[in-house]
């Protein structure tokens, strides 16, 4: 229900990402926050790659996550820093590096 546009009015899906906002950071814009929580939770290995592309793709280029990014252009972003989001995106790379590590280290293994 909630990764649903048909029952969540605050899911977006551009041509960045896709993913859950709020109000209070506008119409369009996607929490890298909810996109780390899903692939987190997920035990699809394509959802999980998925979720983090999508996450390098958000920082656009910054090396940072955000508060949040707009659908189709990751460099409108909220927050140029915001530690909540870094540190929760640190151990969503390092729960992959223990469950997956192919995911992270391709080519190098």
């Amino acid at each position: 229900a909630v990764l649903s546009r048909e029952s969540n009015p605050f899911f977006f899906k551009g041509t960045v990402g896709e993913g859950v906002g709020g109000p209070h950071v506008g119409y369009g814009y996607i929490w890298p926050m909810g996109i780390i929580v899903r692939g987190m939770t997920s035990t699809d290995p394509e959802e999980i790659q998925m979720c983090l592309d999508m996450l390098v793709e958000a920082t656009a280029n910054t090396g940072f996550m955000h508060e949040s990014f707009w659908k189709d252009d990751a460099g409108r972003f909220t927050r140029s820093w915001f530690a909540w989001a870094n540190s929760l995106f640190g151990e969503f790379v390092v729960k992959i590096m223990e469950e997956r590590p192919e995911m992270i280290l391709k080519g190098e293994q």
